[in-house]
């Protein structure tokens, strides 16, 4: 492991170091902070000083982890993410991109590609993400769209596609990649949620692998990566200049990047790539399996799982029980059993697994479901659907950001310019996007909203 050998190295050394950052290996800090985090963290704590690389322009310790990441994933190029997957998603986008022309993308998109928009000044066309009625979530793109979409329109440059998505749905990149390079478009996939799948044959295989350009992968929230550690990936066929994309790279990341976090990065892949990190994560895969039988036969626990279109992620549990309500399931597990989920809504709840996640974590989730079967009313009413609304977008979020904008009632703001993004969190995902048109069913999905930016005309 380069980046990690080479602080190992520095600090053996015991240089006396005159140089940012100023905490001088951690001799000055809170009592409460060196209690709950210790000194040594500190000590790894270092800048770009003479014996370190530069993540802007590796050339040593850094440039051959990098080489060696990329043999591992079978990429041209891999770069390390120290401000997550969006940093990695609005490079590819500026790379790909330019002012005024026009990238596809899927609705379910994450808040950082409308940034990536603003940004570059592109102009999106969209396309319609299917919705899972049952679980009311979004669900996996069709390539029957995005080849229409393409047809529709010859000046679309770049498609941008999510897979999986937050609950682990996966579309059929291998075909959207084929109707892409059909047309000479590039291919980007938002793989936030797929870092685990480079290491074990029952997950789903990479978009890299089946025909993109480029992806991004978020090694944080599934790895044994520190948090905002991810990593980007270039195809070995990619139509993206390594080179481009690490000077667009370079525009928004930070000139002092934490070596605590890159070596977290290198470990974790070095991690997951061993013979011990592949068993335990097939282990998890085959546990997460049983679990879910078990749960089926012994409560009326529900999973949403693989279908005809729409392969899925085992890793992401998502799971209701009938005639309960997510949201309830979720408080019962938070307030009576202390365990707390990624997210939730009025079917299910996404209890997300990772490198990290041991059988006795998974056994007392097991116990708590049961639980929570025997004590929750079975009042379930059918939820209202909030299948995603189809922009109608008249500005590029570029042009929309920088416009002047008023501030009115939101229920007088329909067949108006939205000013502003409004996104749900989790999964990220925007409601309204700057630069369409406000409709009446926006409005009718934010009933805590009171005033909203819409653009001075």
């Amino acid at each position: 492991m380069y980046i990690i050998r080479t602080i190992k190295n520095i600090l053996k050394n015991n240089p006396v170091l005159f140089t940012t950052p100023g905490h001088f290996q951690g001799l000055h800090t809170s009592k409460e902070f060196e209690e709950l985090f210790g000194r040594k963290i500190f000590s790894a704590d270092l800048a770009e000083i003479e014996s370190m690389d530069n993540l802007h322009e590796p050339k040593e310790g850094i440039l051959k982890s990098l080489q060696r990441t990329a043999g591992i994933y079978n990429s041209r190029a891999s770069f390390y993410l120290v401000n997550g997957s969006s940093s990695g998603i609005i490079a590819l986008v500026l790379t790909s991109v330019k002012r005024g022309e026009k990238i596809l993308i899927a609705r379910n998109a994450h808040k950082s590609v409308i940034n990536a928009l603003i940004l570059s000044g592109a102009m999106p066309v969209w396309a319609e993400t299917e919705w899972h009625d049952y679980w009311n979530i979004p669900a996996c793109v069709k390539p029957g769209k995005i080849k229409e979409k393409l047809e529709d329109d010859p000046g679309i440059k770049a498609v941008l596609v999510t897979s999986p998505t937050y609950e682990g749905i996966v579309s059929d990149i291998k075909s959207i990649a084929e109707i892409c390079r059909k047309k000479n478009v590039t291919l980007l996939i938002d793989e936030a949620h797929g870092a685990l799948w480079n290491f074990s044959d029952l997950l789903p295989d990479s978009s890299i692998h089946l025909g993109a350009d480029a992806c991004v992968q978020s090694l944080h929230k599934t790895g044994s990566c520190l948090n905002q550690g991810a990593i980007m990936h270039l195809a070995k066929n990619s139509r993206l200049n390594p080179e481009e994309v690490q000077r667009n790279l370079n525009l928004i990341n930070t000139t002092s990047p934490s070596y605590v976090l890159l070596a977290s990065i290198e470990a974790s892949i070095e991690y997951m790539n061993s013979e011990k990190g592949r068993n335990k994560l097939d282990e998890l895969i085959k546990n997460i399996e049983n679990t879910k039988e078990y749960l089926k036969e012994h409560s009326g626990a529900v999973f949403l799982e693989s279908e005809s279109q729409c392969q899925h992620d085992p890793t992401k549990m998502f799971f209701g029980l009938e005639d309960v309500d997510g949201r309830e399931l979720s408080d019962f597990l938070q307030n009576n059993c202390n365990i707390e989920v990624e997210l939730n809504n009025n079917r299910g709840l996404l209890a997300l697994t990772g490198i990290g996640t041991e059988s006795g974590h998974i056994n007392k989730l097991i116990k708590a479901v049961i639980q929570a079967d025997k004590t929750l009313e079975k009042n379930y009413e059918k939820p209202e659907y909030f299948p995603f609304i189809t922009p109608k977008t008249v500005l590029s979020p570029a042009e929309a950001y920088y416009m002047e904008y008023d501030i009115i009632d939101i229920n007088k703001a329909a067949g108006l310019i939205s000013g502003e993004t409004l996104v749900k969190y989790p999964p990220g995902i925007p409601i309204i996007i700057t630069g369409e048109i406000i409709q009446q069913e926006h409005i009718k999905t934010l009933p805590d909203k009171r005033r909203i930016k819409v653009i001075k005309v």
